[in-house]
């Protein structure tokens, strides 16, 4: 009965240690998918930041840009998901092909 035992230990043991693995693992990822997310968070609100800094430009700054004031400030107020320099590039470019 011993032997037994020392078996059914033996059998129980790396199943428990397994899904420990499994769960320090799965930990693991959950955090690394939230340091991501987290940096890439604050990749966005520096850019934003950077961005906001073309508000209160003279006109000529915007002329030379290609663009108005009015669009810079319409791509400022996108949500942080959306890249407001690419935004207002594409609405700079389809202005330009209605000319």
């Amino acid at each position: 009965m011993t032997v037994f035992e020392s078996n059914h230990a033996s059998h129980a043991r790396p199943h428990a240690v397994t899904l420990a693995r499994r769960l320090t693992d799965a930990a693991a990822r959950w955090l690394d998918a939230r340091r991501a997310l987290a940096a890439e968070r604050r990749r966005q609100r520096l850019n934003r930041q950077a961005f906001r800094a073309l508000l209160g430009k003279e006109d000529w700054v915007y002329r030379d840009m290609g663009t108005t004031k009015a669009d810079v400030e319409w791509a400022a107020g996108l949500p942080l998901e959306a890249n407001a320099s690419r935004e207002l590039e594409r609405l700079r470019d389809r202005a330009q092909m209605g000319r």
